[in-house]
């Protein structure tokens, strides 16, 4: 009786110490419960992964963090110490001729969104452009990045887009447009960038920032840039020590090149580096 009370005991206490994460995750992370001491990993979406560390069925959650979306907070037990994985970050790409210098997220909507309140269909309809020229806007969402659900959710507030966006075509079909295609407006992963101009994209919203950022690696580590959203690990801080491997994997360089696979943008390996350092104490 005493060796079932025991194993009963082991038994919870092991399936309370859970990997929780995004779905957007489970293919890249799908070999984390192979690391030596790695607890089990379920990676069912952002919802559930946010209920498991509420109800303190999991130790390490990994999801995205919406905007005016508060950490998680539990009624009881842990407080949990937060880390950013990555960003989900996009770029908007435009011929290289193109005078316009800077674009807000009210123009993103202008130009991709149905119902935009401002529909931006010649670069003339943008405020600060002076060119004369039909938008000719498309998405590229590569198999198995995060930009086209980030777009629509954040940029368009899940409206649909507009008639004129196009969405399936071929990376080598979308360079040659945006060489040869002057009104060329391309939402893309930051990380494949290979040729025309890299717009510079301010909020613009009332009380937020005015001033445009380009998506460089610290403007999306610092939220500076704002097409972007944060991955964060969430670890209970009582688990910190004992999961500090598992951590120091996530922050690795190898998890960092798979991440950026999917067109999310790692945290800077300095930071990541620093981080597993002071796991590693």
């Amino acid at each position: 009786m005493f060796r079932i009370l025991l194993f009963l005991c082991l038994a919870s206490r092991l399936s309370a110490i859970e990997i929780a994460g995004s779905d957007i995750l489970k293919e890249t992370l799908k070999d984390i419960e192979k690391l030596p001491g790695a607890p089990k990993a379920s990676f069912n979406g952002t919802m559930p992964a946010r209920r498991a560390l509420l109800e303190d069925r999991a130790s390490i959650g990994i999801f995205f963090l919406r905007e005016n979306e508060e950490d998680p907070k539990p009624e009881k037990g842990s407080l949990f110490n937060r880390y950013l994985l990555a960003n989900a970050a996009a770029a908007l790409i435009v011929h290289k001729e193109n005078q316009l210098t800077q674009v807000n997220l009210e123009g993103l909507r202008g130009i991709f969104s149905k119902s935009a309140r401002y529909p931006a269909t010649n670069w003339n309809d943008l405020p600060g452009s002076n060119q004369s020229e039909i938008v000719s806007p498309i998405i590229y969402s590569p198999r198995g990045s995060f930009v086209q659900e980030f777009f629509t959710g954040f940029i368009m507030n899940g409206d649909e887009f507009r008639t004129n966006v196009k969405q399936r075509l071929e990376y080598i079909t979308i360079q040659e447009n945006i060489e040869s295609r002057f009104g060329i407006a391309v939402i893309m992963p930051v990380e494949i960038i290979t040729s025309g101009r890299v717009m510079a994209i301010a909020d613009g919203r009332p009380g937020r920032p005015s001033v445009a950022y380009l998506p460089n690696e610290m403007n999306i580590y610092n939220g500076d840039y704002p097409l972007r959203l944060p991955l964060y690990i969430y670890v209970r801080s009582d688990k910190e020590k004992e999961l500090g491997k598992i951590i120091t994997w996530l922050m690795s360089d190898e998890v960092a090149e798979r991440i950026k696979k999917q067109g999310l943008y790692p945290a800077p390996k300095a930071i990541r580096a620093r981080l597993s350092q002071r796991l590693d104490r």
